[in-house]
């Protein structure tokens, strides 16, 4: 994980790029503590690149410069690869050098497998390229600033004054430097058809060219068959008797399906704990061998994150802590009446140590550290300009209480069994996506039930499930702009790096591959029918209780949200 920036200067007034990094830099410094450095190219490209050393025996500082390429690279390579001491960084390097044109870069990054942003200058082509995943799992930030120049980053820190947005996750973009006429028109390889909005990020300089046939697509959607409808297998069983989580995982379809969903994240949550350093944040430095804390899990005690904590319990060594971090926020007392004491008893710490019982119960050997996070008003106030900066450039009110949820969660500052503690972890575990992949949210049984009534039973469910189809496609479109990029900016700004196991390609592709009368069932009511299937895999997994845990967003849960508000509303903090 890295802060990552460039500079390109169009105006001859190279002093702008210095002064533009400086209002970024110390948020891109946070995210990368363990080393950072600059490079000009020709007095006209500047490049800054801040390190977190997870990937190689040693730290691969950026930078990196060579005869032919100038590389700032953030993000995690869990390609498979002969050489696991040689950092991802360097490994991506040869690879670009390697390529011949622009066809070869964009196969490239269309079939890089992890999470990353990246921007790198072709020095013989005189051309510079940047992208995003096309998950958007990592941000990157697309500026220019007052005096005309553009500047590309991982985070915009003070940049308020300039005009920046969220670089959509739609390609590999490039700009040509030899280009006199328009030095800052953007061209984009897409690998999506969704091209919306650009022209006004880009102020219609920006050209798109035809979708590139992909060579050796890494995964194929169309390789998963299944047949199974959760309407017909209910609709048609001789006896209702018994657990509804066991009647349905009789069905050998049913089971083989949960095999599959949980043998590809089990694949998923091996390689965000194995690909890192075994170095918590306090032995790094030092190289010693430590028993401290190295992995967390954003803890909430839902299925998402408990099924996610449950399965690093397979990769963590067993002299290893796991970090279970589960945030509280003091509740707005609009009586002005001093209350003698703070409630911290949210419904996210009451769902978080059933949980925890549950995860001790099924795991006695392992020591479950259960981090209570308790943030007051006067704390969050304290850090309302920090997020800010951070959530940038979203100014919503759900982007301002997600972002101090999130940011007080992987700083880690709480208690454990009662004494101060601070978390060790270098690697945060989210449950990202599980909601938009399985039908968690309240607005995708909304669509359904919307659509299920004024027609005869058979014809009602079918329109029904057209309709929760597109819900669940439309939330997926939406996730990198309304979560991901976000998420990203905020808790790395603690020098964590956030990874998402149910966001990794082959999990996506199995999960989207289902029908969305496979992935959930509405009728069987909030806490079973909300995300039916990845239920049936933590019951497989045997948490029984968790499995029945009803939805519960983390501004609620938490309770730093004041329900009285619309999430969409501007808030008024961040717009100042």
């Amino acid at each position: 994980m890295c802060g990552i920036f460039c500079y390109i200067c169009l105006t001859n007034n190279s002093a702008d790029g210095e002064e533009t990094l400086q209002s970024c830099r110390n948020v891109l410094k946070n995210r990368g503590p363990n080393h950072e450095s600059t490079v000009w190219h020709e007095s006209r490209v500047l490049f800054y690149g801040s390190v977190l050393w997870h990937q190689g025996a040693s730290l691969c500082a950026q930078p990196i410069e060579t005869d032919q390429t100038v590389l700032v690279f953030n993000g995690d390579v869990f390609q498979p690869r002969e050489d696991v001491s040689k950092s991802d960084t360097l490994w991506l390097l040869e690879r670009i050098e390697s390529c011949r044109n622009e066809a070869d870069l964009f196969h490239l990054f269309a079939c890089l497998r992890g999470p990353y942003s990246v921007i790198f200058l072709r020095k013989e082509e005189n051309r510079l390229y940047f992208a995003r995943d096309a998950v958007g799992r990592n941000s990157l930030l697309f500026g220019r600033t007052r005096n005309g120049n553009v500047f590309i980053s991982s985070a915009g820190g003070n940049a308020a004054s300039s005009i920046v947005h969220e670089l959509p996750p739609n390609g590999v973009y490039f700009i040509d430097l030899d280009m006199a006429s328009e030095p800052d028109s953007v061209t984009l390889l897409p690998w999506t058809d969704d091209c919306t909005q650009l022209e006004q990020i880009f102020c219609n300089k920006i050209t798109i060219r035809p979708n590139v046939q992909l060579k050796d697509y890494p995964v194929q959607m169309d390789s998963f068959q299944h047949h199974f409808n959760f309407h017909t297998l209910l609709a048609n069983e001789s006896s209702t008797e018994g657990d509804i989580f066991d009647r349905l995982l009789r069905h050998p379809e049913i089971k083989n399906l949960c095999n599959q969903l949980l043998c590809t994240l089990r694949e998923s949550v091996s390689e965000r704990i194995v690909n890192t350093r075994q170095h918590c944040k306090m032995c790094l430095e030092t190289q010693e061998a430590c028993s401290h804390a190295k992995i967390g899990v954003l803890f909430s005690g839902g299925i998402d994150c408990t099924i996610l904590a449950l399965l690093a319990d397979e990769f963590v060594p067993p002299n290893c802590p796991i970090e279970l971090l589960n945030v509280a926020f003091e509740k707005v007392n609009r009586s002005n009446v001093k209350l003698p004491q703070i409630d911290w008893n949210v419904p996210d710490r009451v769902t978080g140590h059933a949980s925890l019982d549950e995860l001790r119960r099924l795991r006695p050997n392992r020591t479950w550290q259960f981090v209570e996070i308790n943030v007051t008003r006067s704390e969050l106030n304290e850090k309302r300009n920090t997020i800010a900066n951070l959530v940038f450039p979203l100014r919503n009110v759900l982007d301002e209480s997600l972002g101090a949820a999130l940011w007080f969660a992987s700083n880690g500052t709480g208690q454990k069994n009662g004494a101060s503690y601070s978390s060790t972890c270098r690697v945060l575990l989210l449950g990202s996506g599980a909601d938009e992949l399985f039908g968690g949210y309240t607005r995708h049984k909304a669509a359904f039930e919307r659509n299920s009534s004024g027609a005869p039973p058979e014809d009602s469910y079918r329109k029904a499930y057209a309709a929760l189809e597109e819900e669940l496609n439309l939330d997926w479109r939406r996730l990198p702009s309304r979560n991901l990029a976000r998420d990203d900016r905020v808790i790395s700004d603690n020098g964590v790096t956030p990874r998402a196991p149910y966001l990794q390609e082959d999990f996506i592709a199995l999960v989207r591959s289902l029908k969305a009368y496979q992935r959930c069932y509405h009728p069987l009511g909030p806490g079973i029918g909300d995300k039916l299937m990845l239920r049936l895999c933590a019951y497989q997994l045997g948490l029984t209780q968790a499995c029945m845990l009803r939805k519960r967003a983390l501004q609620f849960g938490s309770r730093i949200a004041d329900r009285k508000q619309n999430a969409s509303d501007r808030s008024t903090y961040l717009e100042d």
